[in-house]
Order: C-alpha cells, then sequence, then structure tokens
C-alpha cells in the first residue's frame, strides 16, 4: 500500500508544480505587462526562467520552509495518506480559484491542507490531536493576517518617498525609469518565488519517502529539483493570465511610478521575510497588498472596492476550504490504508 501511496503523490504532485507556476507567476508580470515595462511574450519568458533557476537554487541552500512541521507519531500509511490529501487539496484549490481569476496563497492552502490533514489522521487513528495542535502554528498565522497589512503600508508609504524623488523631473524620464526597474523586478520577483516553491514541495517529497521507507531520501533531491524546476517553470510560461488580468486591469488603476514601488515592495518583502527571518511568505498576498497600497495612494479614486472584497473573501476562504477539504480526503484514504 505504501508504494501505491507514494507513487500517487508523485503522479499528484506533477500537476500540482505546474498549477502552481500557474497560479504564482501572475504575481511578478500583470503590473509590469500593463505599464509596459515589458511585453507580455518577454515577461512571461523572463518569469518562466527565473522561477525555474529559484527552484534550482534553492538545492544547495538546503533550508525547507517547513521544517517546524512534523507529523505526529503514526503509521506509514497514515502519514501517505495527509501528504496525498494535502496535494490533492492544493491541487483542486489553485485550479478553482486560477478560473476564478483570483490571486490566493498557494503556501497558506498547502499548510491548512496540512493542518487539517493531520488532525483528521490522528483523530481516526486514536491519537491524541494536542501532538497537532501543539506544532508552532502562530508564526505562519500571524503571516498569513499580518503580512498583507505590512505589504499594504509599505508600499503605500514607500509613494510619498518616489513622489518626493521624482519630483521636478522630466515626467518622460521619471516613466522610462520605473518601467526600467519593474523590469527588474520581473526576474527578483520570480526567483524568489521559485525558491520557496522548490523547498517547500521538496519538504512534502522528503517526509513522503522517509515514511515510505526510502533509504536517504535527501539523495533524490538533485533530480526532484531539475523536474520541480522544469513543471514550475513550465506552468509559468503559459503566463496565468487570468489572474494577470485581476490584478492589472480590475483591481487598480495605477501609474509606472506607483506600478514600481509596488513591484520593488513585493521583492523586497518577499526576500526579507521569506529568506531572511524564514517565515511562509504569501507572495501572491504579498504582491497583491502592495499593488492595492501603492495604487491607492493617488489623488483620484483607483481602487476597485467590489473586486478588492471578493479577493478578501477568497483569502479567507482559502484556510478554511483547504483544512475542511483536506480532512475529508484524508478520512476516505484512511479507510483502505
Amino acid at each position: 500500500m505504501d508504494i501505491l501511496l507514494i507513487s500517487l503523490i508523485g503522479l499528484v504532485m506533477a500537476p500540482t508544480l505546474y498549477v502552481a507556476g500557474l497560479h504564482d507567476v501572475p504575481n511578478s508580470i500583470a503590473i509590469p505587462v500593463r505599464t509596459r515595462a515589458l511585453t507580455a511574450r518577454l515577461a512571461v519568458r523572463v518569469a518562466a526562467v527565473f522561477n525555474a533557476l529559484g527552484v534550482l537554487m534553492a538545492l544547495p541552500l538546503g533550508i525547507y520552509l517547513f521544517t517546524w512541521f512534523d507529523f505526529p507519531q503514526m503509521d506509514s500509511g497514515m502519514t501517505l495518506a495527509v501528504i496525498l490529501a494535502a496535494l490533492i487539496t492544493v491541487l483542486g484549490w489553485n485550479l478553482f480559484t486560477y478560473f476564478q481569476g483570483m490571486p490566493t496563497s498557494t503556501t497558506h492552502a498547502l499548510l491548512a491542507a496540512l493542518l487539517g490533514g493531520s488532525v483528521a489522521a490522528v483523530l481516526a487513528a486514536d491519537i491524541d490531536v494536542d501532538q497537532v495542535l501543539a506544532l508552532p502554528w502562530l508564526s505562519p498565522l500571524l503571516t498569513l493576517l499580518v503580512s498583507p497589512l505590512v505589504a499594504f503600508g509599505v508600499a503605500y508609504l514607500m509613494v510619498f518617498l518616489a513622489v518626493r524623488i521624482a519630483r521636478g523631473e522630466d515626467p518622460d524620464d521619471v516613466n522610462r525609469i520605473a518601467r526600467g526597474l519593474q523590469a527588474v523586478s520581473v526576474g527578483v520577483t520570480s526567483l524568489g518565488t521559485g525558491l520557496q516553491q522548490g523547498q517547500r514541495f521538496a519538504f512534502l517529497l522528503i517526509l513522503a519517502m522517509g515514511a515510505a521507507g526510502v533509504a536517504d531520501p535527501e539523495s533524490w533531491m538533485p533530480v526532484a529539483y531539475v523536474a520541480f524546476a522544469l513543471l514550475i517553470g513550465a506552468g509559468a510560461w503559459h503566463g496565468g493570465w487570468r489572474i494577470g488580468h485581476v490584478l492589472a486591469h480590475r483591481l487598480v488603476t495605477i501609474d509606472p511610478l506607483r506600478a514600481m514601488v509596488a513591484t520593488a515592495s513585493t521583492s523586497g518583502l518577499l526576500f526579507v521575510g521569506s529568506l531572511g527571518l524564514a517565515l511562509p511568505l504569501s507572495t501572491s498576498l504579498t504582491a497583491s497588498s502592495a499593488i492595492i497600497g501603492a495604487g491607492s495612494n493617488q489623488r483620484f479614486a483607483t481602487l476597485n472596492w467590489r473586486q478588492l472584497r471578493r479577493i478578501v473573501l477568497f483569502w479567507a476562504a482559502t484556510p478554511v476550504a483547504a483544512g475542511t477539504a483536506a480532512a475529508a480526503l484524508t478520512l476516505c484514504l484512511t479507510l483502505v490504508v
């Protein structure tokens, strides 16, 4: 049974990686394409290459962003069932939100799915649920709640500095420089996104291989990371334009200067928060909030409040839907493991 479950995990992980790349690439390319910093074709190619490069860079770092997460003591079949349920849940939720055009977080869907699946597994195995609840969930929960507010605030305040610096300069020169910096941010943000995604899925694969009894699972990581890079890069190559259209055209009206502030804020917070502080920071939540913060700091109304409410509703629904779905799937799988 363990062999069947680990095989299913591999089969489900492949499309999950592809959809993760498709789902998250708009965070780096939507605004630069909207302000004509890059053409759509060039933007997706740059983003795909740097996403794949970021995944490959995660290998020598050897740091897994979910190393704080440890499954309770239960048999290997239960552990594999939780991982499989989490992957199926993330794949389904990302597909649903992509076709809705909603920039939801793969990271927080995965966290919620692991929590929901773990709770369901320990209840099914009659294990003390406190083993799951005792894990340090406070850090990712605070990150989920605080990071959008921080991104909004940083971008909003940085507009004042950018406007002050650009005051008195030729508008064409300001726009040209702003577009150039946005073009650079496509690669920087995509690199950070790929770096995080590679580590998250590598962590799940190591857990699954360890539970299945594979000797020295980390020795398989070089091959795994190459496969991850190709799949995530392929997903990014297709642009994710359903979400990109919402971020660039339906959420806020933004000029090149404020667009530069939004992309710079996203890149900076992504690296400081996720790599410097080792927090499971969501690129989607950070990018969307930075766009809203920079775009709303203007003298005229630019923000589509109806679209913003819809996005926030999906953000709030993500952990609930992912946790519930993963718990239900895990309970179904426990009937056969």
